[in-house]
């Protein structure tokens, strides 16, 4: 008998090699990009290509220190890759066994967030996903939960999932953006990390939750230790690149106060930040590296990348997407 998480999503069918056409179709729409937390255009290289050998431009800001993408997606190529492109590369939904991984995950997360926070009674997950984190919530005795996912594959999981259409919107976070209640508790679990703007998307969050409520963002460290991930780190769907200090920075400069971090080697994440922040006014401006950080940094993470690693360099990656396109996904 199936259950709700064997059921398959259906896909649009696709010819044999047309992922890889569509990837370099996709390296001729990137286009030039300041730097996402701070605004200045002044990059210190790091590198140029990502794992999908799309010349990204990884670099550091000269004038805060974040790592970005100086070369990425806007406008309707970033739509059209969200909607047509990413849910491929990312095997979205995954396949029925993998779902019970993020169920025990999400389990996981309510149990670290809650040791934190305490019981809260709603919450908004922006970027809900598969909605396994909702549903972990629900279990748990919350009685107002919300999800955003643009996400269509994730955005039906997550519906019938949780039985409830007008639980997780087809939408992301927005200006527009309008809730049925003030959240206590607001989640961002690798979003911001995506996101072109993700200062504003602070501010929007800020505006939609309860005073005394709190904010909890996971996004991956650069600075930590993720070497088992090498080249597949460096991705184009990940605009930023955070470290405890610049993701501080980013949200005291958009209408929050950092209460207090969890770096994990292990477990949701490999170099996972999570980052816990309450509404506030702490702006701290932002510091321009020294040269020597930049080195320093770039250092950092060219020891990690590995490209030529048989585990998690460009080797798997042509053999994964080949096995893909000759799948025709």
């Amino acid at each position: 008998m199936q259950g709700p998480d064997d059921e398959v999503i259906a896909m649009p069918a696709r010819r044999s090699f047309s992922l890889l056409a569509d990837l370099r179709r996709l390296d001729r729409q990137l286009v030039a990009l300041a730097c996402p937390g701070c605004g200045v255009d002044a990059p210190f290289p790091i590198r140029d290509h990502d794992r999908y050998f799309l010349k990204v431009k990884l670099s550091a800001c000269r004038g805060c220190g974040l790592v970005y993408l100086a070369r990425g997606l806007s406008g309707q190529a970033q739509h059209t890759f969200y909607r047509e492109l990413y849910p491929r590369l990312m095997c979205q939904p995954p396949a029925p066994p993998e779902r019970w991984h993020y169920r025990l995950l999400a389990g996981y997360r309510y149990s670290e967030i809650s040791a934190v926070t305490g019981a809260f009674e709603s919450v908004l997950d922006v970027g809900a996903g598969l909605g396994f984190f909702l549903e972990a919530c629900r279990a748990q005795g919350v009685s107002q939960y919300m999800g955003l996912e643009p996400g269509a594959p994730q955005r039906e999981h997550a519906v019938r999932l949780l039985g409830s259409d007008d639980r997780v919107r087809a939408e992301g976070l927005g200006d527009d953006t309008r809730l049925p209640f003030a959240p206590r508790l607001v989640t961002l679990f690798h979003v911001l990390e995506h996101l072109e703007d993700p200062g504003r998307a602070l501010r929007q969050v800020a505006r939609l939750m309860d005073p005394q409520g709190w904010l909890v963002i996971e996004v991956p460290d650069i600075r930590a230790d993720w070497h088992e991930l090498g080249l597949h780190q460096i991705h184009v769907s990940h605009r930023s690149y955070f470290c405890p200090r610049t993701l501080e920075a980013l949200l005291g400069n958009n209408g929050f106060t950092v209460l207090h971090q969890a770096r994990e080697a292990h477990g949701i994440y490999n170099g996972n930040l999570r980052v816990f922040a309450r509404p506030g006014n702490s702006p701290l401006g932002y510091q321009a590296p020294a040269a020597g950080e930049l080195h320093a940094l770039a250092s950092h993470v060219h020891a990690h990348i590995r490209p030529l690693s048989l585990r998690n360099g460009y080797p798997r990656t042509a053999l994964r997407l080949g096995r893909m396109a000759l799948k025709g996904r």
